[in-house]
């Protein structure tokens, strides 16, 4: 009798660790990131980029510091010259307004296309190209807060935002040559309203 009650207890020991060993175990398997993210794709490479800086809708509790630029937090995603990359944003904000910058680097200096998107109007996935003539090197996507900053409705402080360097590799002698033409000038600034123009 003994020995079946310690054989029992044995048992029930082992049974409530492994409850308690599972427990931990899809704990830790459960924690979810809400931030939110972009995924990029490019070829055969996938990746998440999330927000280089980050606040609530009502501007407080911010991640990051908008008057610090820290490229550490940046996220480095190359895009080869005549690959395109796609960007969607995580559904926890896409239906939010939005705005996207991409810059690119050209034989007459650089070129910066912009984009706005209204509430519940933002294209789910945008695909970019990179083009010898035309490289892309940089992506900027803005999420707004629920603050307005001035008269317009739409006219919002951005809340944060995610920055994706996508320097191709490889490529340093063709965009030295580039820079060099983009010195001394302003970036070319072109809002656009099809955005069929980024995958141009």
């Amino acid at each position: 009798m003994k020995k079946t009650l310690a054989l029992t207890l044995a048992a029930l020991l082992v049974y409530g660790a492994v409850i308690l060993g599972g427990a931990a175990f899809w704990a830790s398997r459960t924690h979810v990131d809400e931030r939110p993210y972009a995924t990029l794709w490019a070829g055969k490479e996938k990746a998440r980029a999330y927000p280089t800086v980050l606040c609530s809708y009502q501007m407080k509790d911010c991640d990051g510091d908008f008057l610090k630029v820290d490229p550490a937090r940046h996220t480095r995603f190359p895009v080869p010259i005549g690959e395109t990359v796609r960007v969607r944003l995580s559904d926890n904000v896409v239906d939010d307004p939005w705005s996207i910058v991409a810059q690119y680097l050209t034989p007459n200096g650089s070129e910066l296309l912009l984009k706005e998107f209204a509430p519940k109007q933002g294209a789910r996935s945008l695909t970019l190209s990179s083009t010898r003539e035309r490289v892309l090197i940089n992506i900027e996507i803005s999420l707004p807060s629920a603050l307005l900053a001035g008269d317009s409705d739409t006219d919002l402080v951005r809340r944060g935002y995610i920055a994706i360097n996508t320097t191709p590799t490889g490529e340093q002698k063709l965009l030295d040559q580039y820079e060099q033409s983009a010195i001394g000038k302003a970036p070319k600034q072109r809002p656009i309203t099809d955005v069929a123009e980024f995958s141009k």
